[in-house]
Order: C-alpha cells, then structure tokens, then sequence
C-alpha cells in the first residue's frame, strides 16, 4: 500500500479520536512520551486494524512504540487494504 494513502487514513482514525493537533503529530515520538496509557494505546492500534481491514499479530501488536512504527507495518502489510 503506499505510505501516502496509509498516512491519511491513520490521520482519518487520529482525527476521530480528536487528542492531539495532528498538524504537529510526532509520529517516531514513543506512546508513553505522549501520554497514553496501555488502554488507549490499544484503542488506537484495534482502530488502526478496522480501518485498514486487517489485524496485528500479538507479537507485532506488542512491539509497536510509536506511530512511525504503524505506519511502516501497515505500508508492508499485503493484507491490509
């Protein structure tokens, strides 16, 4: 999928969520370091998943720190759509 459909659509998802300005997102900055918590983290990662049609394994689930590191999953994901 190219990384410029996956950008708007994980904006399309942040924007729903209305917690951050998205104009000055930090995408590499870590989950903790912008204040979620686990709950949240995982709200955003499930939302992540439905827009985009597919689901993280346990293993990817748990090792994503940052948005960043969505981005680059999901644009190598050939599952996702």
């Amino acid at each position: 999928m190219d990384e410029s459909e996956v950008v708007t659509r994980m904006m399309f998802v942040l924007n729903n969520f209305k917690v951050w300005d998205l104009r000055t997102l930090d995408w590499k900055k870590d989950f903790d370091a912008q204040g979620m918590d686990s709950l949240e983290q995982t709200a955003f990662l499930t939302s992540f998943e439905h827009e985009f049609h597919t689901i993280f394994e346990d293993h990817v689930f748990d090792s994503f720190e940052n948005f960043d590191q969505v981005k680059r999953h999901l644009t190598n994901d050939f599952h996702a759509f």
